[in-house]
């Protein structure tokens, strides 16, 4: 084959070929999650749901203590929880000082929703819960791949913090020093799955020169109603310490099943978490 018949088969081969693929924008996927995210609570769909939460002491030595789990029945306004009715203590039946706490627990977080959480806003951070709209101003985005996860096509992103950010608040410290990755589901645009973690301690102002030395969070969503999406699980591991001897090191788990369409009138109340 000549010189001019190479050339013309190279040609044709390019002409052929597939296309690359275009490069997705990171930023602009997560913005559109989040604008997503927060359409979502506007919207606000009542439901009730089953809830578990796991509170898990991590031993120095790398075992786990005993576990607490507590079982509630929880109401949603779509914005946050507005009610929890506890069924069960490590699979019994709760006594009613546990109830009763339950209750004082619940007023104390609609107290505090109505002035718009805590301060030093670090209750969603300690909660597991940490909406995207808190990463977008505070982080940079990178493309990793396209990678399913749960059986769903979606959009792997690395993030971590962006240099010289102003930190005002035990959250701005924290998130200055938190990296990981997200899935976002890619037909939808909605987080599948979000972990990170502390990159580096953290110190927390008082006395006791507290010290946080990890903090790791997860967070999983997942489709529960025609258009609707809302956490599956939620996952916050803390490990601090002052001085050289004090310290915790704790684990909360949160999983949500059974998720059902309520009537808005009888939910209409503040959010409790």
């Amino acid at each position: 084959m000549g010189l001019a018949h190479r050339s013309s088969a190279a040609l044709l081969g390019l002409l052929l070929a597939p296309a690359p693929a275009p490069a997705v924008d990171a930023g602009l996927v997560v913005r559109l999650a989040a604008a997503n995210q927060r359409a979502a609570e506007e919207r606000g769909t009542p439901m009730a749901f089953r809830q578990v939460e796991v509170h898990t002491e991590l031993l120095g030595d790398g075992r786990r203590g005993p576990a607490e789990r507590f079982t509630f029945l929880s109401f949603s306004d779509g914005r946050g929880v507005t009610r929890r009715q506890l069924l069960e203590v490590d699979g019994r039946p709760p006594t009613d000082r546990e109830v009763a706490r339950t209750q004082r627990q619940d007023e104390k977080r609609r107290e505090k929703a109505a002035r718009n959480g805590s301060e030093d806003g670090t209750d969603d951070l300690l909660s597991g819960r940490l909406p995207l709209s808190d990463l977008l101003t505070r982080f940079d985005f990178r493309f990793v791949r396209e990678e399913p996860f749960a059986g769903r096509p979606a959009y792997l992103v690395e993030f971590g913090p962006k240099e010289g950010l102003e930190a005002r608040t035990l959250k701005d410290r924290v998130l200055n020093g938190f990296a990981g990755r997200a899935w976002i589901d890619a037909a939808e645009l909605q987080p599948i799955r979000i972990e990170g973690r502390l990159t580096r301690p953290v110190q927390v102002a008082g006395g006791l020169a507290l010290s946080l030395r990890d903090v790791r969070f997860l967070y999983e969503g997942h489709p529960v109603l025609p258009g609707v999406w809302a956490p599956c699980l939620e996952e916050i591991r803390v490990d601090a310490r002052a001085a050289v001897f004090l310290g915790f090191s704790r684990e909360v788990r949160y999983e949500f099943s059974g998720y059902r369409g309520v009537s808005p009138v009888a939910e209409a109340r503040p959010r409790a978490r």
